[in-house]
């Protein structure tokens, strides 16, 4: 049975009010009286991933809420919408969504998110390579492309041809345009295969840098440059 591994969060919080029988201080609280009938759910409170079966998965209820959107993204980036303006609190099972390796990210509309996480050969991507030994940095701090930080902290821009599913003739075409104003071009790599370039990004402000792949789709990112060291007002 194939395992994915699954990271996310979940909270739920109940109020209970309390009653008088009298309008007089220090009375005893009412008997409070719930009549419902039984429910079965699951809930998972610890941090960190957990292991669980494709089977398993495909049961695991997705709840939501009145009024909200859930959406699942693949790792391509294409989003489907399990549930749109729902129109009361409910759930929906995901058997069969999971359909490509990789990282899913599955959020609602009120800023939850979980990611899904479908181990690299459950649908037949390669999950490993031959390949020199190399060093690398990564920035993995927040989530997505965009990032925010000091001209020293920035790692090398990586590139691939075909989004990294292993293809190395395929060739890609790397944009790093310079923040408005600048008064500096933009910079066009032409690579093939994968790998990461360093450069120096010599101007403050947001860089736009656009990866185009060899099937001419592309992935943005927006890197914002602060200053560095520091400054002493004298009044």
């Amino acid at each position: 049975m194939k395992t994915w591994y699954m990271i996310f969060a979940a909270a739920c919080a109940v109020a209970m009010p309390a009653f008088a029988d009298g309008d007089g201080e220090g009375e005893e609280p009412a008997a409070i009286r719930v009549t419902s009938e039984a429910v079965t759910f699951k809930l998972r409170t610890g941090s960190g991933t957990a292991a669980v079966s494709s089977a398993d998965l495909a049961t695991w209820p997705v709840t939501y809420r009145a009024g909200e959107t859930v959406t699942l993204t693949s790792p391509a980036g294409a989003s489907t919408t399990p549930v749109s303006g729902a129109a009361a609190n409910g759930e929906t099972a995901l058997a069969g969504a999971f359909n490509a390796d990789g990282v899913w990210r599955l959020a609602n509309s009120s800023g939850g998110s979980a990611l899904v996480g479908v181990a690299w050969g459950t649908f037949g991507s390669p999950w490993r390579e031959a390949s020199a030994d190399a060093s690398c940095r990564m920035h993995t701090e927040g989530e997505g492309p965009d990032r925010k930080l000091k001209k020293s902290e920035a790692p090398p821009v990586a590139y691939s041809g075909d989004d990294w599913k292993s293809d190395l003739t395929k060739a890609s075409t790397i944009t790093l345009t310079p923040p408005e104003g600048s008064g500096l071009e933009p910079t066009t790599w032409n690579k093939t295969g994968r790998g990461a370039s360093a450069f120096t990004f010599n101007a403050k402000g947001v860089w736009t840098i656009t990866l185009t792949f060899a099937d001419n789709t592309t992935r943005t990112a927006r890197i914002d440059i602060q200053a560095s060291g520091f400054m002493i007002i004298v009044k």
